[in-house]
């Protein structure tokens, strides 16, 4: 009888365990929380010199797309992405394809334990060419 009372609660606890650990790796092609070591530091610099970030798209604006981040919350423990983070990749991939500018900046959060993270958090913005 003992032998069963244990495993009737050492079995939920073990998956009571699992589900809220998450995942312990980062999906490839994932950037995990605030991590910038995927970006260069003269990549960062020049996007953050050349790339503006503006509340309304100005009327001589010539536009270029959109501009998406995604980043994970590899576990509920794990540091959140913050917005600012998903701004520096947008602003340095805006930089890369020729934009000096984005706006219209929109951040969701998901859940993604499916695909290997815990929340996946998602940011787009419009890219510009503004003379």
């Amino acid at each position: 009888m003992k032998k069963r009372a244990l495993l009737l609660t050492a079995v939920p606890a073990v998956a009571l365990m699992s589900a809220l650990s998450g995942c312990s790796s980062v999906p490839e092609g994932q950037v995990a929380g605030n991590d910038m070591n995927h970006l260069s530091l003269r990549d960062k610099r020049m996007a953050e010199k050349q790339v503006q970030v503006l509340e309304t798209t100005p009327s001589s604006a010539t536009p270029l797309g959109e501009v998406v981040s995604e980043r994970c919350q590899s576990s509920m423990f794990s540091e959140a992405p913050e917005d600012k983070s998903l701004i520096v990749d947008m602003r340095a991939e805006a930089y890369r394809l020729g934009a000096n500018a984005i706006t219209d900046i929109k951040v969701e959060k998901r859940g993604a334990m499916g695909e290997g993270c815990w929340n996946i958090y998602k940011a787009t913005a419009n890219m510009l060419v503004v003379e």
